[in-house]
């Protein structure tokens, strides 16, 4: 039975880390984890689809987007990312002359919500689990 447990493969993309890749990713930060995309791909795969943790992770990143561009308050896809945030930070956002010091309590609020959810706090047990499948011997 074990062998066919081993065969199993996550489909998130975990499987084809290398043992150095998945000590980094575990040694992360969440804003840093969140500034790897190649952490984030597999994340997003591993959580379901439907997950509140998938629309936090692209409100983190449309706001950076937001920080190093020029932002047309007034286009159809300002309007939505505002109204996908909390009222408090909609309001802010719509009141503030700083915008971009909104953004980052954005990104920092809602990168804290994913590093506190049980999407995040599950996979990163995935991760540390296949890291140490790599320092026990197979039997």
């Amino acid at each position: 039975m074990s062998r066919v447990v081993e065969c199993i493969k996550c489909f998130c993309g975990c499987n084809e880390l290398s043992k150095e890749r998945i000590k980094e990713l575990l040694c992360k930060k969440i804003h840093g984890f969140l500034n790897d995309n190649e952490a984030v791909t597999m994340f997003k795969k591993f959580i379901p689809s439907d997950s509140r943790t998938h629309k936090h992770i692209d409100i983190v990143a449309q706001a950076k987007i937001y920080q190093q561009a020029e932002i047309d308050t007034s286009s159809d896809g300002w309007e939505e990312f505002v109204e996908d945030l909390e009222e408090q930070f909609a309001d802010e956002l719509l009141e503030s002359a700083d915008i971009n010091a909104v953004l980052e309590k954005i990104i920092f609020y809602y990168s804290k919500k994913i590093e506190t959810s049980i999407d995040y706090q599950n996979y990163v047990d995935n991760l540390r689990q296949k890291y140490k499948k790599f320092r026990s011997p197979r039997k």
